[in-house]
């Protein structure tokens, strides 16, 4: 089925309301469905704010250099993939290419571009490796406590795997050798204000599996509750036009969330 397909047949079951498209909160409807749920962080739906109009666009950059998240809870410490990369002898182009196929699994299906910035430049998401391993992947988002309504704005998200596993390009059946697309387009997932589903048959589901790389209905369905269904419209911002953020600019009173207790978990065999 192809992605237009898809999407009707996912704007059928969601039942989405014009709440999405709003600072209001998700309708009850679509936060029970058992395809997917919505990330609550102190009692608060998050999301990337969408803009008046057009596409929200959410900037990332992969970590070239070793950074502190003061307040995060898994990604506090990071630094750069590059040796993770060379542990699992792969090569960053390779890295930087499966993290580009991640994103674009999700401004695939719903109203939402993602752009890649340098490091110097703010970024909304940051990627890289643990300083301190612990688990597989993990996603921390941030969000705005005193945005008004009951569904807050995320401020930042971090996403970051573990250097000490092994990773690969692809699926084996080694479900104990994580797939880097598939485990950060799940990370993503949690980034953009998905949390895990009830159920396991989605990519967002909380065990590891390889019997699907791409966004299953019920991950469909949870983007377009988020952010509507993609336009095909390409970002407004480059990345040339994106400044880095003031040394002093002010920084909204945010608090982290855990999206998940040890990111991804194997299926037991």
């Amino acid at each position: 089925m192809g992605v237009r397909g898809l999407l009707r047949r996912i704007l059928a079951l969601a039942a989405i309301s014009s709440c999405a498209f709003c600072g209001s909160a998700i309708s009850e409807e679509t936060r029970e469905s058992k395809l997917f749920r919505l990330l609550k962080l102190d009692g608060h739906q998050v999301r990337w704010q969408p803009p008046a109009s057009g596409p929200r666009v959410v900037t990332y950059t992969l970590l070239t250099e070793a950074s502190d998240f003061r307040g995060a809870r898994n990604c506090a410490s990071m630094t750069s993939l590059e040796g993770l990369a060379a542990a699992s002898q792969l090569g960053m182009p390779a890295i930087r290419s499966e993290v580009g196929a991640a994103f674009a699994m999700w401004e695939a299906v719903a109203n939402i571009r993602f752009q890649e910035v340098p490091e110097t430049a703010h970024a909304d998401i940051y990627i890289g490796a643990q300083r301190e391993p612990d688990g597989w992947a993990f996603a921390d988002v941030f969000y705005d406590a005193a945005a008004p309504g009951p569904t807050k704005a995320i401020s930042r998200s971090l996403v970051c795997l573990n250097p000490t596993k092994r990773w690969k390009v692809g699926f084996d059946g080694d479900l104990k050798t994580y797939d880097i697309r598939y485990t950060v387009a799940h990370e993503i997932g949690h980034a953009i204000g998905l949390d895990h589903p009830q159920g396991l048959d989605q990519m967002m589901g909380y065990r590891y599996e390889e019997r699907f790389r791409s966004l299953q209905p019920g991950d469909v369905s949870g983007a377009v509750a988020l952010y509507g269904p993609s336009r095909a419209q390409p970002p407004t911002e480059t990345a040339a036009s994106i400044q880095p953020a003031p040394a002093d600019a002010p920084q909204p009173k945010a608090f982290a969330g855990s999206a998940g207790t040890r990111g991804l978990n194997t299926r037991s065999r």
